[in-house]
């Protein structure tokens, strides 16, 4: 079976145009993540390139259906991982450089189950403030934690 040469990351309505055909006033463009020989990404968010349904198709040899349905379950769960980053940074982020009784109390009050365990407070904050941050990094393209539409911000 051949190694596909893209990877569907999600289904944008922001963005409008075409980036395989140039065709513009689309109602949703495919975010697609080019694949190495491997199979692996070869790049980073700035890599990712916007096809309309069409042009995904084509160069997936799919379905329009198929590449659709795919994009919109890829971005329900990227959705889904966003959600948890901004939960976790919303959470720990306050108590970064708080002393670490600090970070210990807020912790240990979320994971108890690891309160004597030898889990050391700080290092996990650390860490799940960095994977956090991580995924919204990597998140094309970069978005707000909620949408605001367009009368909104003309009113504000």
């Amino acid at each position: 079976m051949p190694i596909p040469k893209w990877k569907i990351e999600g289904i944008l309505d922001d963005i409008t145009e075409c980036g395989c055909c140039g065709r513009r006033g689309l109602k949703r463009t495919v975010a697609m993540m080019p694949l190495d020989a491997d199979g692996n990404e070869d790049g980073t968010a700035e890599d990712v390139v916007y096809y309309g349904t069409s042009c995904a198709a084509i160069a997936l040899s799919w379905t329009q259906g198929k590449v659709t349905d795919t994009a919109r379950a890829a971005q329900a769960e990227r959705d889904q991982r966003d959600n948890w980053a901004r939960q976790m940074i919303s959470i720990y982020a306050p108590v970064e450089f708080a002393p670490v009784r600090d970070k210990a109390r807020v912790y240990y009050g979320r994971n108890q189950h690891q309160r004597d365990t030898g889990v050391k407070a700080t290092e996990e904050v650390a860490k799940l403030l960095a994977e956090a941050r991580a995924t919204l990094a990597d998140t094309p393209p970069a978005r707000p934690a909620r949408r605001v539409s367009r009368t909104s911000a003309a009113t504000s």
